[in-house]
């Protein structure tokens, strides 16, 4: 492998995320637009864009009830970054998300409450959801969806069990299963775009001031 390539691995896919300090979610959308996507999870439809930061995003959540979403488009998918008030990472979002043929994931990484969550929605319907790290335990209609996925990159063992890793070797155990998910829904999240970059800006609940923001022009 390149040093380029070690680059671009490093920075695009989800996989990243394990070695991220992010307190923020992330739900994925096929089939609608970026402003459809930001609408389904609580936005008001036409509202005009703001654009904002991380961390202008962060300086926002000053009220428990804020939710927040920097919205984009990668790799055939939607995507909103949820800050604060994360309404993709619950499952009756996720599901309405997901209605008149949307495919819809959802990467929770659950800072304040191991472990990060993993869910995927079609059609108005939880198909599979389940903990990194805890894969073995999962919900939804299609609950085995990732199984053979999960078996074949030695998540899961083929005697069920999962295999032995050192604290140390925890993030490289999470980043193992974002990678799975990552080739089976063929999902990317630009890294750089997202950490330094202005992104539109949704208000999916509560009542920001945003009057410091750019404007989406």
């Amino acid at each position: 492998m390149t040093v380029r390539q070690d680059v671009v691995m490093a920075i695009e896919g989800v996989r990243w995320l394990a070695e991220s300090e992010c307190y923020y979610s992330v739900t994925f959308a096929r089939g609608i637009t970026q402003e459809e996507l930001a609408v389904r999870l609580g936005a008001s439809p036409g509202a005009a864009r703001a654009t904002a930061t991380a961390q202008e995003a962060v300086a926002l959540l000053r009220d428990p009830d804020v939710g927040v979403a920097r919205m984009g488009q990668a790799g055939g998918w939607a995507f909103a970054v949820e800050y604060g008030e994360s309404r993709g990472a619950r499952h009756d979002i996720l599901t309405g998300v997901s209605r008149d043929g949307v495919e819809a994931v959802s990467l929770d990484p659950q800072a304040f409450h191991s472990p990060p969550l993993f869910s995927y929605a079609a059609g108005g319907e939880l198909l599979c959801s389940f903990g990194l790290g805890e894969e073995r335990r999962r919900w939804g209609t299609r609950p085995d969806l990732l199984q053979e996925d999960l078996t074949a990159a030695g998540i899961i063992l083929p005697t069920g069990d999962y295999p032995r890793v050192s604290a140390e070797r925890h993030q490289h155990r999470i980043a193992m299963s974002l990678g799975v998910i990552e080739r089976h829904f063929e999902l990317t999240l630009p890294r750089n775009l997202l950490e330094y970059d202005r992104l539109p800006l949704a208000v999916v609940s509560g009542s920001p001031a945003l009057d410091s923001l750019g404007s989406d022009a």
